[in-house]
């Protein structure tokens, strides 16, 4: 029984079954996986790609000498005809078998290669808040992270600080924090108030005494208010 392969004989051999066509089913996909995942196997793709172009792009050898499995054979002794026929049969399998291997090259080489998968984007959770004096904020909320970033853009002049209440419909105002009296902020949102992140819920703002918050409610009416919006 032959020695098993060495695992980089195995990925050359998997890499030519790959470049010649011979792979189908889910040892295909598995191919075409270790391919875009490992470069290395990707090289070796590449290289049996370059090495066998030739047979297909018309760089291949001269014909062979006229004669020669004649001149093979008559070395032969005569009486062994057994090798004789084996001989014609495997220069037969050899032909054909470097013929299939030009065509499925030919197949690969030239067929238009597949699109890639362009997933689509996420639903984006937005909201922009705004109201007396001025005040202008933003918000983007990515749900998959639980992460809220906020950007104050203008605010009314206060000794006090701006807090963030999400209001769900026909509920309570829940604080979400403190928001940066100027420029960004990026806010956890806790577990439990993710749900609240809902198409139609309110983002508002009340300042507040930023030394007691976050606030079990607000203590006066909002500066900036918003609904949010997926998009």
């Amino acid at each position: 029984m032959a020695d098993p392969l060495r695992p980089e004989e195995e990925e050359v051999v998997l890499a030519a079954e790959l470049v010649l066509g011979l792979l189908e089913g889910e040892d295909l996909a598995a191919a075409r996986r270790r391919q875009l995942a490992d470069p290395g196997f990707a090289e070796a793709v590449e290289r049996w790609v370059r090495d066998l172009a030739p047979l297909v792009l018309g760089g291949v050898d001269g014909p062979v000498p006229a004669g020669l499995w004649q001149r093979i054979a008559t070395r032969l002794p005569a009486a062994d005809q057994g090798t004789v026929v084996a001989l014609r049969r495997w220069r037969a399998t050899a032909i054909a078998a470097s013929a299939a291997a030009a065509v499925l090259l030919a197949i690969v080489l030239l067929r238009p290669m597949p699109q890639p998968v362009v997933l689509p984007p996420p639903p984006v959770v937005v909201a922009q808040m705004t109201g007396t004096e001025g005040a202008v904020f933003a918000a983007r909320y990515d749900a998959d992270q639980g992460m809220l970033h906020v950007r104050t853009e203008s605010m009314p002049s206060s000794s006090r600080a701006p807090e963030l209440w999400v209001i769900p419909a026909g509920g309570k105002p829940v604080s979400l924090g403190l928001l940066a009296n100027r420029g960004g902020r990026d806010m956890a949102v806790s577990p439990a108030h993710r749900a609240l992140m809902a198409e139609g819920a309110t983002l508002a703002v009340t300042m507040e005494d930023a030394a007691t918050a976050p606030h079990a409610g607000p203590s006066g009416p909002p500066v900036a208010a918003g609904k949010i919006t997926i998009l």
